[in-house]
């Protein structure tokens, strides 16, 4: 088999799987373990899938950093908290999802805020920790280092514990048909909970995941309250979210 059609050989089986091994390739294909592992590193060096110990991942699949998540589509981030931020008002219990938006959010919530918010992102936290009146509730769990949240069964149980009012919430993909939807299964368990101890969800998103859908859904479109994009309110891609009420912002 020539090299080109290992890498679309690869390349299907990423699809169709999320994941591949070099053991599992190697037999399949009847090339060493060498020869698969140079033809995954040529296909990450095209950007076209993620390396790790024993296989890959498809691109797409991989959580993102910390680091990497914070630092892209910045000014729409921030374009995005200066809407959101005037929904918060004195006296609210807040839940905040681990999204790099929310922590901008975070940044510029005024000092004259009274408040108390929920969060399991690391960053969120020690952010609103300079916050002279707001309550900082960190939610413990197992610390995922990569993306600075916290994970698991514990997180989920301590966050339906939880009455908030409002629910500022990231997203990987939103559309009307599939609802709200991750990548990741267990951040898809994480916000489900999050959505029923909250009275008023408000998505947040840049307009790339906007009409998007990821693997996993959380909730129907119907439990979500407002979407707030980084675009005018009143563009198309907003027809189908409008048409069923949806508050868009």
């Amino acid at each position: 088999m020539l090299k080109q059609e290992r890498h679309h050989a690869i390349l299907d089986k990423l699809k169709a799987n999320k994941k591949v091994l070099s053991t599992k390739l190697s037999e399949e294909l009847l090339v060493s373990e060498d020869t698969i592992r140079r033809d995954l590193k040529e296909l990450e060096s095209k950007n076209l899938v993620y390396k790790v110990h024993g296989g890959a991942l498809l691109k797409e699949s991989r959580i993102l950093s910390y680091d990497e998540r914070s630092s892209a589509d910045i000014d729409k981030k921030k374009k995005i908290a200066k809407k959101a931020v005037k929904l918060i008002h004195d006296g609210q219990a807040i839940i905040m999802s681990g999204s790099s938006t929310n922590l901008e959010l975070a940044k510029i919530i005024p000092e004259n805020i009274n408040a108390t918010v929920y969060t399991y992102s690391l960053p969120i936290a020690t952010q609103l920790s300079y916050h002279p009146l707001i309550e900082v509730i960190f939610m413990g769990g197992k610390l995922n280092k990569a993306a600075q949240v916290t994970v698991g069964i514990d997180l989920v149980t301590s966050i339906y514990n939880i009455s908030a009012d409002i629910c500022f919430m990231g997203v990987d993909g939103i559309n009307v048909k599939r609802g709200l939807t991750e990548q990741d299964w267990d951040v898809s368990r994480i916000k489900r909970s999050m959505i029923h101890a909250s009275n008023h969800i408000v998505v947040m998103c840049i307009n790339s995941k906007l009409m998007s859908a990821k693997r996993h859904t959380v909730v129907p479109i119907q439990e979500i309250d407002a979407i707030i994009s980084n675009i005018d309110p009143t563009d198309s891609v907003f027809e189908d979210f409008n048409a069923i009420g949806l508050t868009v912002i």
